[in-house]
């Protein structure tokens, strides 16, 4: 054996450079794993964030679309009943047969194709009055005869659906009593014959698969319409209410609705990562445009939540009038604030009709609950008490007649209304009120609320008694909706207080209103409306 070489001695200077030299061979070894370590563990965080979030927001992407089909299908039957009631209501209120082919002379040829009108004499219906083309339900047939008999028991929107080899249509029936008379309105609009819908690229839907069929099955005998061949689809089922049916829409996406790139750039990220651990910067780049596009998402989806809004209080103010008269001798103004919290319509209204004999009838009204059932019944409400005005009673006969075209257990709603008759000659009003806050007289520096007797809501009960009180010189009458005084905990008489004290004693009616409504609207989310109704008398 040899002998072990003789130790070497080391001076304390050289132990630094000894050291450097193992930390030079070991710390390139040590790094490369923790770099590969980090840059895996923040590859797979990031690809998983990634794919979550995307999944989540293409979740949500198709959800808002869909609801905003859904909603836009849900204005059509609204739209309907309106046009259909406003003839009825016409021709049942003054027996003027004639007053039907002008009503509905806009709607046709669109959107509707032809239209007739009904008289329902001991509950056998009678064509009385016809407009526009030939269309598909024969009025003696026995699927017409129970179509009107359904709409005249219901005084709902009814609605069928007609299809033949080489045609297909929706029929609508809509049934109007005044005094005694009944009227029901007919009409049909054109669907596709093929059920195909062929969609522009510009559409909001062209990134869309969708069917709808005509109630709940979804069966290809029951397909209105569609823009695939590939059914049935398995997506997103959307109900809508659609008059006295259901319309079932079934949607999903043909392509990723953000994009191609958005659904692989997980998959981006994780190659990025795997093969280019050294640039860690660039994938925070990365992960901070991510960040801009889910920002730029969730910006999109508020966008459209304020875009339905607008939709829903477009369709608000269109169910209101448009046009108030304005008789020599009488300011008005009016104001509707939506609330802010939803995007439901409600059911406040307001309105005036001018009579004979320098007379003025207003009414204001709320119907109870939001949607579209809501804003239904405040435009029945609404027109028949126009349609009662015009036939010359007095406002406890027309609070009367009009609480027996709502049931609460029949129809879920009730409403609050006060309606009343100036005459503009004298400044007499006399008014009755069904369940609403009072009115507010605003009058020589003071501002009081009228005490008067109040009835039941509409709906609830019957018995309704009339007022009376005489306006001075430049007084103001107030009306308005409970969304103005009513607050959660709060009394309604202390919101009624209220309001007279914020209310100016000496200020022109615009001025007035703009200063009510700046010192009580609402400060934080609400569901009520508010509308409020200003009259001035000015002899």
């Amino acid at each position: 054996m040899e002998p072990a070489p003789a130790a070497v001695p080391v001076e304390r200077d050289e132990i630094p450079e000894i050291a450097a030299a193992h930390a030079a061979r070991r710390w390139p070894h040590r790094l490369s794993i923790a770099v590969c370590v980090v840059g895996l563990i923040v590859t797979a965080g990031l690809c998983t964030a990634s794919r979550l979030n995307y999944a989540q927001n293409e979740r949500r992407q198709v959800s808002t679309q869909a609801q905003l089909v859904a909603a836009a299908l849900a204005v059509a039957p609204v739209d309907v009943q309106r046009r259909l009631g406003r003839a009825a209501t016409l021709v049942s209120a003054t027996g003027n047969v004639s007053l039907f082919a002008g009503a509905l002379k806009p709607s046709v040829p669109a959107p509707f194709v032809g239209a007739r009108l009904f008289h329902v004499v001991d509950g056998t219906p009678q064509q009385v009055g016809s407009l526009g083309g030939q269309l598909l339900l024969d009025p003696s047939s026995a699927k017409s005869q129970q179509l009107l008999a359904k709409a005249t028991a219901t005084g709902a929107l009814t609605v069928t659906r007609l299809a033949t080899p080489k045609a297909q249509r929706l029929g609508y029936a809509m049934s109007v009593t005044t005094l005694g008379q009944t009227y029901v309105t007919y009409a049909e609009s054109t669907l596709p014959a093929d059920r195909r819908l062929e969609l522009p690229a510009t559409s909001p839907l062209s990134d869309m698969t969708f069917a709808v069929y005509f109630g709940k099955a979804q069966t290809r005998g029951a397909l209105i319409e569609t823009n695939t061949t590939d059914l049935p689809l398995d997506g997103i089922v959307e109900p809508i209410p659609f008059g006295d049916q259901v319309l079932t829409a079934v949607m999903t996406p043909s392509t990723p609705l953000l994009g191609r790139f958005a659904a692989y750039v997980a998959w981006i990220i994780a190659g990025a990562g795997v093969l280019l651990t050294a640039v860690m910067a660039a994938l925070t780049e990365r992960l901070q445009r991510r960040r801009a596009v889910a920002e730029q998402l969730a910006a999109v989806s508020g966008e459209l939540y304020r875009t339905q809004r607008g939709v829903a209080e477009t369709l608000q103010t269109a169910l209101l009038p448009q046009h108030l008269p304005r008789p020599p001798g009488l300011a008005v103004a009016t104001r509707y604030l939506a609330g802010t919290e939803g995007i439901e319509i409600g059911g406040d209204w307001y309105d005036l009709v001018n009579l004979a004999d320098d007379r003025l009838f207003f009414t204001i009204g709320d119907v109870s609950g939001r949607g579209l059932s809501a804003a239904t019944m405040m435009s029945r409400l609404r027109h028949s008490i126009t349609a009662y005005a015009v036939e010359g009673d007095d406002p406890a006969t027309v609070l009367t007649k009009v609480s027996r075209l709502i049931d609460i257990a029949r129809d879920g709603h009730f409403a609050t209304a006060l309606c009343g008759i100036l005459d503009t000659s004298s400044g007499r009003v006399t008014f009755a009120n069904a369940g609403h806050p009072p009115l507010v007289l605003v009058a020589e520096d003071t501002v009081a609320p009228v005490r008067a007797p109040i009835g039941p809501p509409l709906g609830v009960g019957s018995r309704y008694e009339t007022a009376e009180l005489t306006l001075t010189s430049r007084a103001i009458l107030l009306a308005y909706t409970d969304g103005l005084i009513e607050r959660r905990g709060e009394p309604v008489d202390d919101g009624v207080t209220h309001l007279c004290h914020v209310t100016p004693s000496s200020a022109d009616l615009e001025g007035l209103l703009d200063t009510v409504l700046t010192e009580l609207a609402p400060q934080d989310e609400s569901q009520d409306d508010t509308a409020i109704l200003g009259l001035q008398w000015t002899p």
